[in-house]
Parts: structure tokens; sequence; C-alpha cells
């Protein structure tokens, strides 16, 4: 049976290949041009979610045995409370990964979106150099990185809240399923 991480990603690579279809579908729909499917923005997202869903699945588990979403209080032994043990959100536990996650993974997600997508763009030019990837990137990560705050603080609070950790990465592809369509659409 493969490992939790595996379906993970194969998950969140269906939901990448999926979205970036769409995306094109949307686009000849809106240009009311004849549908072209291109092969290569839906291989790169599907590469990208190949690369990206293990780090992110690891680092939602890094966040969660750092600041467990559910404690168990302590309570004195009694003959009710031996069958019962009541586990309660940790608010300040939740709090701590919320921050964790917008300071550190956020961002990181960002640029490692724009490097990837516009090195992969820019591989397929002739006489492109490192610094031209790097301006692309620093140029359009405020830009993305902003758009990006208007849905992902949201979704991650939902997802520490409500979604188990081993699930919090496919709820967030489900939910990527639409930014992705928002990037396709974008970044063409």
């Amino acid at each position: 049976m493969p490992s939790a991480v595996v379906i993970s990603t194969i998950q969140g690579t269906i939901l990448s290949v999926f979205s970036n279809i769409l995306a094109q579908c949307i686009k000849a729909y809106r240009s009311d041009t004849p549908l072209s499917l291109n092969p290569t923005p839906t291989l790169t997202f599907a590469l990208y979610s190949i690369l990206s869903t293990p780090p992110n699945y690891f680092w939602q588990e890094l966040l969660e045995s750092w600041f467990p979403s559910y404690t168990t209080p302590p309570s004195p032994p009694t003959s009710k409370s031996e069958g019962s043990i009541q586990q309660s959100l940790s608010t300040s536990n939740t709090i701590k990964k919320f921050l964790a996650d917008q300071a550190i993974s956020a961002p990181l997600n960002t640029l490692a979106f724009l490097a990837f997508m516009k090195g992969s763009a820019l591989a397929s030019r002739s006489h492109t150099s490192m610094s031209e990837l790097l301006w692309e990137v620093v140029r359009d990560f405020p830009a993305l990185h902003i758009a990006s705050l208007k849905l992902w603080p949201a979704v991650g609070l939902l997802s520490f809240t409500l979604i188990p950790v081993e699930r919090r990465v496919v709820f967030g592809s489900f939910v990527a399923l639409g930014w992705n369509i928002y990037l396709g659409l974008a970044m063409s």
C-alpha cells in the first residue's frame, strides 16, 4: 500500500493537471477560439505538484508535531473520566501553527512556484540567464504573494481547525483547483 505522502502527491497532481486543463478551456471560451490543449503548461503544473507536495506534506506533519491541534486536558483520574478522555482544540497551538505557516511556508511556496514556472518558461527560450530568472521572480513575487494572501490564510485556518493533519495537503489541493485555474489564466 502506498504511503500517505505518495497518495497525497498523486491526488494533488491529478487535481493540478485538471485545473490547468480547465484554465485552458476557460481561456479558449473567453477568447472565442477553438480549444487546443497545450500539454506544456499542464505537464509543468504536474511536475511542480509532484515536486512540491511531499515537502508540504512533511511541513504539515512538522507543524503538527511542534504545535498539536488537540490536547488532552489534565484531569484527576475518576471512574467517570477514565473511559472518556476529552480532547479540545488548542487555540494557542493553532495560532502558532497558523503564524509559522504564513511566515515561513507561504512566501517559500510562492517563491518556489514562481522560480519553477518562470524557470520552465525561460528554459524554452534561447539566451536566458539566471539573473533574468531571478529578476522575473523578484518582480512578480509581491503581486502573487499579495493575491495569495486573499485566499490561503483562510484556507490555513480552516485546515488547522477542521481538517486532520493527514488530509490537509489534499484539502489544500482541492482549494488549489480554483487557485491553479486563476494562475493558469494569469500566466498564459
